[in-house]
């Protein structure tokens, strides 16, 4: 549970989409909690450990004993913990990956002839809306994307979640861009919840609607908001694969901050540690 000075405390401070309990709150049904500089989620039979510090810095040392201490406190089944660096969990692991996520200084930001040239040309075929709601087009556009594409099952779950974020969260934003004829082109979801960063969350485009130039023209809309909101960064998000990796890059985002999952199960208490908890 987040009492309302903890919220603060997170919004001032949140610098990757993960420390946003709203967000993750809305995609994963998980119970959010504060436990000293670390935000953490519980879901069902699953600690969600986020082990970027929120104001200190990182320190595997310091994140392992956080981590236990939050696994003593929840007993989970499973644990998913993301942090800049993962190597001294010590037990079997079911799953792992790595990544970095990206990020534009909007104080330096100047933005790459060709990419102005796409901007230029997609604003002569597009409109883009701003609005804090999703309606049947999206979803439908959201729906042909997983249609397309083969994903995993938790990927596809949170993109099927998207909506139910947007309903719930007031500071997530919908820029949408439409045709000369009405038709929803591409529209990304952003997030501007915390104090010092913006979050680029999602980016669908309609394969029956193709304007090039599209997503270009979106981004530099979140980006625009976020200057008037006075954010100093904007959270890109992660390289995911080469495509969006490049899209990124053509933006001049930088990697900024590495990124490491892992989920696992913890190793059962010993009986001493047992015995020790009921002195």
């Amino acid at each position: 549970m987040i009492t309302p000075s903890e919220a603060d405390f997170i919004a001032s401070h949140a610098y990757v989409p993960e420390h946003l309990p709203g967000y993750v709150t809305a995609i994963s049904r998980a119970e959010p909690y504060l436990l000293g500089d670390y935000v953490c989620y519980r879901a069902e039979e699953t600690l969600l450990f986020i082990g970027y510090p929120l104001r200190s810095p990182f320190d595997e040392k310091s994140l392992m004993e956080a981590l236990r201490s939050a696994i003593s406190r929840f007993k989970p089944a499973y644990v998913a913990l993301t942090a800049p660096v993962i190597s001294m969990v010590r037990v079997p692991v079911r799953e792992r990956n790595c990544d970095h996520y990206y990020r534009l200084d909007l104080s330096q930001m100047s933005i790459p002839a060709k990419v102005r040239n796409m901007i230029r040309r997609a604003s002569k075929e597009l409109q883009v809306e701003r609005a804090g709601e999703i309606h049947k087009e999206h979803t439908r556009l959201i729906r042909e994307f997983l249609d397309s594409r083969q994903l995993r099952e938790e990927t596809r779950y949170i993109f099927e979640r998207v909506p139910a974020y947007v309903s719930a969260v007031p500071t997530a934003e919908v820029f949408s861009a439409r045709d000369g004829a009405g038709n929803l082109v591409a529209f990304d979801v952003a997030e501007f919840g915390s104090k010092e960063y913006a979050f680029y969350q999602f980016n669908f485009c309609s394969p029956k609607h193709y304007v090039p130039g599209a997503s270009d023209l979106l981004l530099h809309e979140v980006l625009t908001t976020a200057q008037e909101k006075e954010n100093a960064f904007i959270n890109l998000g992660l390289g995911i694969h080469e495509g969006v990796a490049h899209f990124k890059l053509k933006w001049e985002g930088r990697p900024f901050l590495s990124y490491e999952f892992c989920r696992y199960q913890p190793s059962p208490r010993s009986l001493f540690e047992s015995l020790l908890e009921r002195l």
